[in-house]
């Protein structure tokens, strides 16, 4: 194993070790180091300057104190490696950040609950994104935490009590408990896709794979249908995708053949391992096919925000989490406790989540007794 490879073995969490690869990248083409032994030779001077080249480039302050969390990391490796008697960068001031407060906003809690009711009720993709909302809102989940649920995930009884178990940054697990609406809505989604209770397949997964592997349409009712655009594809108004809706296979053949006696048991052996064989690769798909993050923030939660006439390049699907965490507090739960609602490991992590500051109509300063 490369040292590189060795001293990002150490993060679990996937984007952590893509972001800090990619820090350290920067470093050694700012400096010139052509190969890794050269890594030997860096010294505080080259820290400093490249302190100085991130300064220069206008980085925020926490991109900066990434990067240079990331280069410190790599030289600290070293050292426990007995490969550079002391880490350069260690000692470093780091620039300070501007404040504890988060920048994302919060959606009020009228357009939490209009953006709850935004997706169509009466499509499939309207009933898995109503779904997918409610999990993100009431359960306050990252989109990527989102998109590695299982159907095995959702309704894991805890003292009596329906929970949605998630894995979180750094491998870490957590069980949140789940909010009647939001159990109502996975659960009618998961019948109307027709997924198996306690299945490893996706939780939630990408309306073709769902097409492909039931062969129905995506009406929910029958009566009121839809023409609904999709990942990837349009649906036109027979919850098809342009081609003509799949029909039952047509039996009379097989039917006459046996009244003769002329299908040979073989035959029907084949028949049946082709189907079983087909059935397997559905089901192999079906798992393989989950959304992913950025499906969720583009394709689901921005139209859905721009639906309700929230817009501006802060209203993500990041806002989403943030609301969860700031209607919480709001109703006086405690600070700790949403730390772990939310998977943070830090409460300070916590503090920027909290958005009442933001409400003109509980301003602080009016509420003191005095005077």
């Amino acid at each position: 194993m490369t040292i590189e490879t060795q001293w990002l073995a150490n993060f679990a969490s996937a984007c952590t070790r893509r972001a800090y690869a990619a820090d350290v990248r920067d470093f050694a083409a700012f400096s010139g180091l052509q190969t890794p032994c050269e890594l030997l030779q860096v010294a505080r001077s080259h820290v400093l300057a490249w302190r100085h080249h991130l300064q220069t480039q206008g980085l925020s302050p926490s991109t900066q104190r990434r990067k240079l969390a990331a280069l410190s990391s790599l030289l600290e490796h070293l050292v426990d490696e007995q490969l550079i008697p002391t880490n350069p960068a260690r000692g470093v001031r780091r620039p300070r950040l501007e404040s504890h407060e988060g920048k994302t906003p919060a959606l009020s809690l009228e357009q939490a609950q209009a953006l709850l009711e935004a997706p169509d009720a009466h499509t499939l993709k309207g009933v898995r994104d109503r779904a997918i909302l409610a999990v993100m809102l009431l359960g306050g989940l990252r989109r990527a935490e989102v998109v590695t649920l299982r159907v095995r995930d959702f309704d894991c009884q805890r003292a009596g009590v329906s929970h949605l178990r998630v894995l979180g940054k750094g491998g870490k697990t957590r069980f949140i408990a789940a909010a009647p609406l939001m159990r109502d809505r996975v659960q009618h989604y998961l019948a109307m896709r027709g997924a198996e209770p306690q299945s490893d397949e996706r939780l939630f997964v990408r309306m073709k794979a769902v097409r492909r592997h039931s062969g129905a349409g995506c009406d929910v009712n029958p009566q009121v249908r839809h023409i609904e655009e999709e990942e990837g594809g349009f649906l036109n108004d027979r919850g098809g995708t342009g081609r003509r809706a799949s029909t039952a296979p047509n039996i009379e053949p097989h039917t006459a053949a046996l009244e003769r006696g002329l299908e040979a048991p073989h035959n029907l052996q084949t028949n049946a391992s082709q189907q079983s064989r087909r059935q397997r690769q559905s089901d192999t798909a079906l798992k393989s096919a989950g959304l992913t993050a950025g499906a969720v923030a583009q394709r689901i939660v921005q139209p859905y925000l721009a639906q309700i006439g929230v817009v501006g390049e802060r209203f993500s699907a990041h806002a989403l989490r943030v609301t969860a965490a700031t209607l919480a507090l709001r109703e006086r739960a405690d600070l700790n406790e949403v730390r772990h609602f939310l998977g943070h490991a830090c409460i300070t992590t916590t503090t920027a989540y909290d958005r009442r500051w933001s409400d003109e109509n509980q301003p602080v300063s009016l509420l003191l007794p005095l005077g």
